[in-house]
């Protein structure tokens, strides 16, 4: 057996390395936003921050690091991350344990464009999308989606002229910034947003609940404390039920947000067990 962690070509690799099994967490530095998301709901404990040095005179989102003697490889942290820059590998199978026995589920990541709306030189979605989710090719005037690295912050929805594109976001929530307690022109929190839901206007800080996604990177690089409030009610997801995901879900949310998602399914089930028992009648 042995345990192993390298950098190589952008990416933290992670693994162990067993007789009949190769287990290995890889971390895409490019796709990280530092939002540490992972960090919290890692059931081991086994992930990490490593501050970062500002550049430029701008704020760095701190690093993920992941102690390879704690990992287990479950998959947990690859699901919560919202900018799919963690990936699970077992034998060349990219699918999480987790997931595949029904223990955590997967966010629900619904961007819908109607390609016959668009016009052929419209780029606006493509251009304002900070993740890099679309990309348009204007000789037909189509839009490709890579689902897996949309966050769900709804600006392409907002900005697109045409109203080709509809958004959902999967984690629902709200952001409010003390701007009386910030220190004189910090702009930190805006420096590392990763869809651009937080500006500055004329020396004064400003957050958008219609574009925040409710990350908490900003959360990681604030020098004053409580001056950042981030707050994470639903998140929308595959249908899962097990005690790891009500944890995890707690932990993403809060105690109130576990039980409301247990209030929701209750009353699902009410529903569907009244609708079952009236077509039998």
């Amino acid at each position: 057996m042995k345990r192993y962690k390298k950098e190589q070509d952008g990416k933290l690799n992670v693994g162990l390395v067993m007789y009949t099994k190769h287990y290995k967490l890889e971390v895409d530095r490019a796709l990280c936003k530092g939002c540490q998301l992972c960090r919290l709901v890692c059931p081991k404990e086994a992930i990490s921050r490593i501050p970062q040095a500002d550049a430029d005179g701008k704020a760095v989102a701190p690093l993920v690091d992941a102690d390879e003697a704690k990992c287990d490889y479950c998959g947990i942290c690859a699901l919560a991350c919202p900018f799919s820059a963690m990936k699970i590998n077992i034998n060349g199978n990219e699918r999480p344990p987790v997931l595949a026995y029904e223990v955590f589920p997967e966010y629900i990541r619904d961007i819908q464009v109607d390609n016959a709306k668009c016009k052929p030189d419209c780029k606006d979605c493509e251009e304002i999308c900070a993740l890099k989710a679309l990309s348009v090719n204007t000789e037909v005037g189509e839009v490709s989606v890579k689902k897996d690295l949309c966050a769900g912050c709804t600006a392409c929805w907002q900005e697109c002229p045409e109203e080709a594109i509809t958004v959902s976001k999967f984690i629902e929530g709200s952001i409010d910034i003390d701007t009386s307690k910030c220190p004189e022109g910090c702009t930190r929190c805006a420096d590392v947003c990763p869809v651009n839901a937080i500006a500055v206007e004329d020396g004064e800080v400003f957050a958008s609940d219609y574009t925040c996604i409710y990350c908490g990177a900003c959360l990681e690089v604030c020098p004053e404390e409580g001056v950042i409030k981030v707050e994470r009610t639903a998140i929308r997801h595959t249908p899962v039920e097990s005690g790891a995901w009500n944890k995890g879900l707690e932990k993403l949310t809060s105690a109130e947000g576990l039980q409301r998602e247990r209030a929701a399914e209750s009353a699902a089930k009410a529903r569907a067990a009244l609708e079952n028992k009236e077509v039998e009648a």
